[in-house]
């Protein structure tokens, strides 16, 4: 069975390709709760994806993981333009770098990260606040369940 953790980036500035000092606090406080370490991490070429992933691993008290990358499909940029089925196939492509029973995190945007739940699963879920998303699980029967990590509040 491997996990990923499917996220929205945390509040950015708005001047600018960054976080804000909400974001970073938001960010950190997630990683906080978290108590996991991470397998493997993937980011948006976003800077603000990889910002949020820095923050969530200062906040778990961990380091960058040797398996960590860039994925333009993350910010929508394939072949599908950012397309449910587009989407799917590429958390697939992410699950599968993960070690058998590894947890992964990846730092996508609104609508793609619904998108990507929906075209694994057939089912809308709301729109994502910032750092909110969902955890895809790949069962080792093939299925695949999901399931939305919101935070308390909605912030």
């Amino acid at each position: 069975m491997e996990r990923l953790e499917l996220r929205r980036h945390s509040s950015r500035d708005g001047t600018r390709d960054a976080l804000s000092a909400e974001g970073r606090a938001l960010a950190e406080d997630v990683g906080r709760s978290r108590g996991k370490g991470y397998d493997a991490i993937f980011v948006s070429p976003a800077a603000r994806a990889a910002e949020t992933a820095a923050w969530i691993l200062r906040g778990a008290g961990e380091q960058l993981p040797p398996d960590h990358a860039v994925i333009p499909g993350l910010a929508g940029h394939d072949a599908t333009g950012g397309s449910p089925e587009g989407l799917a196939a590429g958390i697939l492509a992410l699950l599968d770098q993960l070690p058998p029973a590894g947890l992964g995190l990846a730092i996508s945007h609104t609508p793609l990260v619904e998108r990507a739940a929906f075209g694994l699963t057939g089912r809308e879920v709301a729109p994502m606040g910032e750092c909110e998303g969902v955890l895809i699980t790949r069962h080792d029967d093939r299925s695949i369940t999901v399931k939305e990590l919101r935070l308390p509040g909605g912030r």
